[in-house]
């Protein structure tokens, strides 16, 4: 098992993405931290991890708040003897409503918990990765980082800037023997793109006429592509993006 031994914390763990991640590192043999904003998805995130024969914890905690970040991964080193793997994939969306309707304080919302929740957490395990000379960190961002889309004045902003901060960590962190990459998904057939696609807001047909496979990725996709960069086999791979989106991003041809 490729992660046998190392104790791996997935912010966001609770369900979609995240959930995808924590569960393939069980099976994969590491022990695993799923945090949430609710206890009650990280505890059923956790639970199946058990079932599956992992070591697992469930931890509540808003990642925009430092002192619970703090917290958090201090119950992590302290449970586990160390986090050797830190995915930062907490995050929420916005109303896709136009610039002038948007309110500040979903905003500042997106802004703390996409943003300020992946410095606070990478912060923090840094910590403990800088005295011990070792570590992965993997923070999911997307491909409306790379791009315009309309209506997604946080969002989009908020996951241009993960990428950044991305490379920045990975630059100052190197020495000390840390990976620091992101994994940026395109469209993902999650519950909250299906209701997108529901409430007429994602048009699934445009989205696939522009995606050269001609497909969706999975949440199962994304987490394959982070246990990659986190795993040996990526070693010397730092301050990457790696675009999982089935190649929509690289087509400039969109046709309604």
């Amino acid at each position: 098992m490729r992660f046998a031994g190392k104790n791996v914390l997935v912010t966001g763990g609770g369900r979609g993405i995240g959930q995808s991640i924590a569960l393939g590192f069980a099976r994969e043999g590491a022990t695993v931290a799923v945090n949430a904003a609710h206890m009650a998805t990280a505890e059923d995130t956790a639970e199946q991890a058990r079932q599956i024969g992992a070591h697992a914890i469930s931890i509540e905690a808003n990642v925009a708040d430092e002192d619970q970040v703090n917290e958090m991964v201090n119950r992590v080193v302290a449970e586990f003897g160390g986090i050797d793997i830190l995915v930062n994939n907490a995050g929420i969306s916005q109303p896709i409503v136009p610039l002038i309707e948007q309110q500040v304080s979903d905003w500042d919302r997106v802004i703390d918990i996409n943003l300020r929740g992946t410095y606070l957490c990478s912060k923090a395990a840094a910590r403990w990765m800088i005295e011990h000379r070792a570590g992965k960190i993997v923070n999911i961002a997307s491909a409306a980082g790379l791009t315009g889309p309309v209506m997604r004045t946080a969002y989009a902003p908020s996951k241009a800037a993960t990428i950044n901060l991305t490379m920045v960590l990975a630059a100052e962190l190197g020495k000390y023997n840390i990976n620091v990459n992101a994994v940026s998904p395109g469209y993902v057939l999650t519950d909250l793109v299906r209701n997108f696609v529901e409430q007429g807001k994602v048009n699934e047909e445009a989205v696939l006429r522009r995606t050269p496979l001609g497909r969706m990725s999975t949440s199962e996709d994304i987490a394959q592509s982070t246990m990659f960069l986190a795993s040996e086999d990526a070693k010397n791979i730092t301050g990457a993006n790696l675009t999982v989106d089935a190649g929509w991003t690289a087509n400039g041809w969109y046709m309604q």
